[in-house]
């Protein structure tokens, strides 16, 4: 899962997937294995990452979460990265057919929509695995399964097109 993390005026991407027995957290180069254990009271964990461990303190702070960490003290948002589009999807979507492009290079592990299939926005029309972490890819808008042009099993390249939706109230070929 990709989620927008907002940490001193700053907006940061990051992927977060599960491996055995951590989870496993990449963001630019940087990946780390963590561990989350709850320690005294609700706002009190150990954190480990990479073989280091830290006592956190993660209490509600007006709209997000404020982390202490020793002397340091950070407040932060935590929200699921939306897709994206890009100005070729924007065009498409303007012609009312959507393409869905990987979010990165990867495998597809599952296709769970078919040709026809009514889509909601958001709905998972596709999960692509890379680094270990398996992400699922929104559906954009409400519509219908126009194409799917990947497999489970077949390596994709970053922004290729998965499957192309027709947007409600679009038929394929020129209208639905």
């Amino acid at each position: 899962m990709i989620v927008e993390v907002a940490l001193a005026g700053r907006l940061h991407r990051v992927a977060v997937g599960e491996d055995a027995d951590a989870l496993v957290v990449a963001w630019g180069e940087t990946r780390r294995h963590v561990r989350l254990h709850r320690l005294a009271g609700a706002e009190w964990w150990r954190l480990e990452a990479d073989g280091q461990r830290w006592a956190v303190r993660i209490r509600p702070h007006q709209e997000g979460l404020r982390v202490t960490v020793g002397p340091a003290r950070a407040d932060l948002t935590v929200r699921r990265a939306l897709p994206v589009p890009s100005r070729r999807a924007a065009a498409a979507a303007s012609a009312r057919a959507v393409e869905v492009h990987a979010p990165m290079p990867g495998l597809v592990v599952a296709v769970p929509v078919a040709p026809g299939q009514a889509v909601t926005a958001g709905q998972a029309v596709a999960v692509v695995e890379a680094m270990k972490m398996q992400m699922e890819v929104p559906a954009p808008a409400a519509g219908r399964v126009g194409e799917v042009r990947v497999r489970p099993g077949q390596e994709v390249a970053g922004a290729q097109v998965l499957v192309v939706l027709h947007a409600s109230g679009a038929h394929p070929g020129g209208g639905v």
